[in-house]
C-alpha cells in the first residue's frame, strides 16, 4: 500500500512539475475567473508526440540548455506576420520578451503555444527559416506619453514599434497583471448614457465588458455605433475617466469626428501583430495613468487571426492537441488581455470594452435563399427540437423565409452559426471570451429588423459583477437604477414565450422595450433613465404605449421627462448625482408621472 501511495504521489508531483505556469485570478467581484494554465508539449500531447517530447528534453540537457539559457532557438516558420521560434524544452519566452535575431534583426514574442515561440519582427533583415534567434534585452517598451501630457492625440503603431528594442524609452507593453492582493471590488458604476446597456448589462468601473455583435448589421445598427455612444457617455457624464481607444485607421477618422474623440488618446493598428500591441500598450498606458480609464479595442477578430495561425503552424509542425486542451489554451491566450480590467487598492481602474464580432443567423453567398425546405435544414444536421418546430411551421404551410426563422431564433441554413451547419467549433472562441470577461452585450440581427435601436438582446446581454456574492456585494450599477430595474428582466422575459405569455405581460413589456428604445443617439442622463424605467416596470405607462405607435410613443416619453422637470426642477438631476433614489423621491415621482399621464388622457380623450 505504501508502495502505491508513493507512486501516485510521484506522479502528481510530475503532473505539476508539466505545468510551466498556474496563475489563479479569482477576482473579488463575487466570481472566480476561470484559471490560466499553459501546459508543456508533453502535458497536452500524445504518446508518440510525447516520446519525440523527451528525446528534445534529453537532447536540451545534453547540450547543456537550462532555464535561464538565453537561446530562442532558431526559426522554423514564417507565418504571415509571425515569426515562429522553437525555444529549448522549457524555456518558452514571456510575453513582450524582446529576441535578436543572428542576422541583426529585432522582434517581440506575442504569445507562445505548445512550446512554440510566435513573435513579429520589429526591425533589421527580415529572419529566414533555420536562422538563430535569442533572447534579447528586457521586454518591449514603446515610446508612450507619461501620464501628466496631455491625454488626447492619436498615435501610430508602426511609429511606435520603429524605435521599440533600442531605447527608445517609455513604459513596457506587456506588463504584469496586477496581483489579487492589490485588487478591491467593483463599487461604482460607469454611465454610458445608453439605457438599455445601464439597465441590462451595466459597466462598472474595473471591469471587462465584450460586446458582440454579427459584421451583417448595419453600421447604425452594429457594435461600433454603440461603442461609439457609450464612449459619448463616458465624455459626458463621467469626464474624469481617461479614454484610450485602439482602432484602425479608418476608426481614427471616425473618432476624430465624434463627439469623444476631443479629449481620447487613439492607438492606430494597420495590421493584426500591431493590433496585439496596441491593445496591450493601451491597457499599460491606462494601468500608469491613475485614476479611472476606459480601454476601448474596436476588433478582436485579429486575435483569433492570429491564434488561428499559430494552430495550423502547430499541426503542420506535429504539435497536435485534443479539443478540450484547446479551449483551455486558448482562454490562456484571451485572458492576457481580458485580465488586465481591475480596480486598485488606491481605487484607480482599468474598464475593458472589447468589440468581437459573432456568427450571422443570415445564410450568405450562394446559401442565401428567399425561402427554404425543411430537407435544407436536415442537410445540415440541425438538432431535433429545431427540426420538429419547422415541421410545425411546414404543416400549417408557412414558408421558412429568413425572417420567419429570425422570429424563431433558428440560423439558416449555409449560416455557418454554431446551432446550424458551423457546429460548436464555429462559436468556440466567442464561448471562451464570454466565459472569462465580466460581462457581455450581445447584438440581434431580428432585434435591429425590427427597428430595435439599440437592438441589445435581454436574453444575452448581462453583467456578472455581484453574482454569486454573499459578502462583499460589489455592483456595477448605481442603486438608483437598480432601485428601477429589480423586475425589468422578468418583464421581458414573461413577453419571450408569445403561447405562454398573458396579454397583460405582452402590454408591460412593450412599455419597458419603449423606454428601452433609443434612436436619438445623445446620451441619456442617470435621472432621466431612473425616471422612463420606474413608469414602464411600475405599470404606469401601460395603457399609453398600447395605445400609441411608436413615433407617438418616443413624443410621449419625451413630454414626460420635460414635465416631471417642470414640476421637480432639482428631482432629476439630484439622482443623477447622487445616484440614490429614496423611498420619498420615488413616491414623488410616481406622482409627477400620474399626473402628466392623466393629463395626457384628458386631452387624448
Amino acid at each position: 500500500r505504501d508502495v502505491h501511495m508513493r507512486a501516485r504521489v510521484l506522479l502528481l508531483l510530475l503532473a505539476v512539475a508539466h505545468c510551466h505556469q498556474l496563475t489563479p485570478s479569482v477576482r473579488p467581484f463575487g466570481r472566480v475567473a476561470p484559471v490560466r494554465v499553459r501546459l508543456s508539449p508533453l502535458a497536452i500531447a500524445s504518446d508518440a508526440e510525447s516520446t519525440a517530447f523527451e528525446a528534445r528534453r534529453e537532447a536540451a540537457v545534453a547540450s547543456g540548455l537550462d532555464e535561464d539559457a538565453t537561446s530562442l532557438g532558431s526559426v522554423v516558420r514564417r507565418e504571415g506576420e509571425l515569426v515562429v521560434l522553437e525555444p529549448p524544452v522549457g524555456c518558452e519566452p514571456a510575453d513582450g520578451s524582446l529576441v535578436a535575431f543572428a542576422d541583426g534583426g529585432v522582434g517581440a514574442v506575442l504569445f507562445c503555444r505548445v512550446g512554440l515561440a510566435f513573435a513579429t519582427q520589429l526591425s533589421g533583415p527580415a529572419a529566414v527559416l533555420g536562422e538563430a534567434a535569442s533572447r534579447g534585452a528586457g521586454n518591449l517598451t514603446l515610446p508612450l506619453p507619461a501620464p501628466d501630457e496631455a491625454w488626447a492625440g492619436e498615435m501610430s503603431v508602426r511609429s511606435l514599434l520603429a524605435t521599440a528594442g533600442r531605447g527608445g524609452g517609455g513604459g513596457a507593453v506587456f506588463e504584469e497583471r496586477v496581483p489579487q492582493a492589490r485588487r478591491v471590488p467593483i463599487g461604482k458604476p460607469l454611465h454610458t448614457g445608453v439605457t438599455a446597456v445601464d439597465a441590462l448589462a451595466p459597466i462598472g468601473r474595473g471591469q471587462s465588458m465584450l460586446l458582440l455583435a454579427p459584421e451583417t448589421l448595419p453600421s447604425a445598427s452594429g457594435s461600433a455605433a454603440l461603442a461609439s455612444r457609450m464612449l459619448s457617455g463616458a465624455a459626458q457624464f463621467a469626464p474624469e475617466v481617461k479614454r484610450v481607444v485602439v482602432t484602425t485607421a479608418e476608426g481614427a477618422e471616425a473618432a476624430q469626428r465624434s463627439e469623444w474623440g476631443d479629449g481620447s488618446r487613439l492607438l492606430v493598428a494597420e495590421s493584426d501583430a500591431e493590433l496585439v500591441v496596441a491593445a496591450q500598450a493601451a491597457c499599460s498606458m491606462a494601468q500608469r495613468a491613475g485614476g479611472d480609464a476606459l480601454v476601448v479595442v474596436d476588433d478582436l477578430a485579429p486575435l483569433l487571426r492570429l491564434w488561428r495561425a499559430a494552430v495550423r503552424v502547430g499541426e503542420e509542425l506535429g504539435r497536435v492537441v485534443r479539443p478540450e486542451e484547446e479551449g483551455s489554451m486558448l482562454r490562456g491566450f484571451y485572458s492576457c488581455l481580458t485580465e488586465r480590467a481591475h480596480r486598485r487598492l488606491g481605487g484607480e481602474s482599468v474598464t475593458l470594452l472589447l468589440l468581437q464580432p459573432s456568427p450571422s443567423v443570415r445564410a450568405s453567398g450562394a446559401a442565401a435563399s428567399d425561402a427554404f425546405a425543411l430537407g435544407d435544414f436536415e442537410a445540415a444536421g440541425f438538432s431535433q427540437r429545431a427540426l420538429g418546430r419547422l415541421r410545425a411551421l411546414e404543416a400549417k404551410g408557412i414558408a421558412l423565409t429568413p425572417p420567419v426563422l429570425e422570429k424563431l431564433g433558428i440560423p439558416a441554413p449555409g449560416s455557418g452559426h454554431p446551432r446550424a451547419d458551423g457546429g460548436r467549433a464555429a462559436g468556440a472562441h466567442v464561448e471562451e471570451l464570454t466565459s472569462l470577461v465580466d460581462g457581455h452585450i450581445e447584438l440581434s440581427e431580428p432585434l435591429a429588423a425590427a427597428g430595435r435601436s439599440p437592438p441589445i438582446d435581454p436574453t444575452q446581454s448581462l453583467t456578472r459583477i455581484g453574482v454569486g456574492s454573499t459578502k462583499l456585494r460589489p455592483t456595477a450599477s448605481s442603486a438608483a437604477m437598480r432601485a428601477v430595474t429589480r423586475a425589468l428582466r422578468l418583464e421581458l422575459a414573461s413577453a419571450a414565450d408569445p403561447v405562454a405569455c398573458e396579454p397583460a405581460q405582452r402590454i408591460r413589456a412593450d412599455a419597458c422595450i419603449s423606454v428601452l428604445q433609443q434612436p436619438d443617439t445623445t446620451p441619456v442622463s442617470l435621472g432621466e433613465q431612473v425616471a422612463l424605467l420606474s413608469a414602464a416596470t411600475d405599470g404606469l405607462l401601460d395603457e399609453a404605449v398600447h395605445t400609441r405607435d411608436a413615433a407617438a410613443t418616443d413624443q410621449l416619453l419625451r413630454d414626460l421627462l420635460a414635465a416631471v422637470s417642470a414640476a421637480a426642477p432639482e428631482l432629476l438631476p439630484k439622482v443623477s448625482r447622487s445616484g440614490e433614489l429614496t423611498e420619498a423621491q420615488a413616491a414623488e415621482l410616481r406622482g409627477h408621472t400620474r399626473e402628466f399621464l392623466a393629463r395626457e388622457e384628458g386631452q387624448t380623450g
